[in-house]
């Protein structure tokens, strides 16, 4: 076996019988006492599995494998007792600091096979930890790019002023949003898209970036905002039809020279609307599709309104109403509401950010245990 080991033990005779014994089986290396063998494992590590004798003078085995924990947590620990200290040596193993226990005396033969089962489960511990430090690293990758994918900053185009954020619960995210211009016969058009994946996580935002690329691409050649959301579905439905995945989406389209805005949605919560001259709120809302991914051949309805100067359109994702705090209560649509209310006169990016911070204070301590996405859209006056 390559992998070394350290064999602790405050009688001479005892560490150079096994020394003997193991030379040709095992890369041994032993310490006559726990604070030579911690500065052994300082200076000469790592091991691979780390055996002491129980009863030692100044510091017993317990403590010294205690210490072995915290400078060496990858280290496989085992305890050699006597019959009189089974009762400590289960305790530690029941606490989770030693992976194993055994008596005394021990042969030669027995201590081999049971370093070879410590030696495969060190290996084992760093394999796993090289396995999670690498999609850690991916993780926070493709948490970039997804970044980047998103807009980075709140857009003005005449008459409208849009901004939008998504807080993940994980490093991705299932929730997508997106605000774009688009051209076409009759006077420019902005889409604006609000998507939630249908679990948190790295399949759904490969799922989003899937309905980003198609949506942007439809953005590109007439049609109507039903066509586009039955396209983007069949492209997904191609993708993840057996998979059991799929992602909810509001889709809208308004039309700035005429104040016009035109959504479909599938299997999304309603948009909501208000009007800050009289103080009330409605919801677009209209017949509900299917989730995008769902049937390849699913229909949806296209809705029509005209919006009317300095209105605001609020466009969400069920992680912010649905939040639950510790006292078992929801952060409900009507506190939103009351956020969007009370900053009406603000930009929207500044809408976002104050309903965004309100969600955050209100699960305080617990951190967004889903995806929260928010988008405002203000019309001029």
């Amino acid at each position: 076996m390559s992998d070394r080991v350290l064999l602790v033990d405050d009688d001479p005779n005892i560490l150079a019988a096994f020394k003997r014994q193991l030379r040709k089986k095992a890369d041994l290396q032993t310490a006559l006492s726990g604070a030579a063998g911690l500065e052994i494992l300082k200076s000469g590590g790592p091991f691979a599995v780390v055996v002491t004798d129980y009863c030692m003078p100044e510091m017993n085995g317990i403590e010294f494998l205690a210490q072995v924990r915290r400078i060496a947590p990858d280290s496989v620990r085992m305890l050699l007792t006597g019959s009189a200290d089974l009762a400590a040596a289960i305790d530690a193993v029941n606490q989770g600091n030693i992976f194993r226990f055994l008596t005394k005396p021990c042969a030669s033969e027995e201590l081999l096979k049971v370093l070879a089962v410590g030696i495969g489960e060190y290996r084992r511990i760093h394999k796993e930890r090289k396995f999670n430090k690498r999609t850690r690293r991916w993780l926070r990758q493709a948490m970039e790019v997804q970044q980047c994918l998103l807009p980075s900053k709140s857009s003005c185009w005449q008459e409208l002023d849009i901004a939008g954020r998504s807080v993940f619960c994980d490093q991705t995210g299932g929730d997508y949003y997106d605000y774009f211009e688009k051209s076409e016969t009759g006077g420019p058009i902005v889409s604006v898209v609000v998507g939630d994946g249908s679990d948190p996580g790295l399949p759904s935002a490969l799922l989003m970036t899937t309905a980003r690329a198609t949506l942007r691409e439809c953005a590109t050649r007439p049609g109507s905002a039903r066509q586009i959301v039955g396209h983007v579905n069949r492209r997904l439905a191609q993708d993840v039809q057996d998979t059991g995945r799929f992602m909810t989406l509001f889709y809208a389209e308004i039309e700035r020279s005429t104040r016009t805005i035109r959504w479909v949605r599938a299997g999304h919560d309603p948009a909501i609307l208000y009007e800050p001259r009289t103080g009330e709120f409605a919801e677009l809302n209209g017949q509900n599709g299917l989730p995008l991914g769902v049937f390849d051949e699913a229909a949806y309805e296209e809705h029509r309104r005209e919006l009317g100067p300095e209105q605001i359109v609020v466009i969400g994702t069920d992680g912010i109403w649905e939040a639950c705090n510790l006292q078992g209560r929801l952060f409900g649509k009507r506190r939103l509401q009351e956020v969007i209310q009370a900053h009406a006169a603000c930009s929207a990016a500044e809408m976002v950010e104050r309903a965004l911070d309100e969600l955050q204070r209100f699960l305080h301590p617990l951190p967004v245990q889903d995806d929260a996405t928010l988008v405002v859209v203000k019309l001029g006056g």
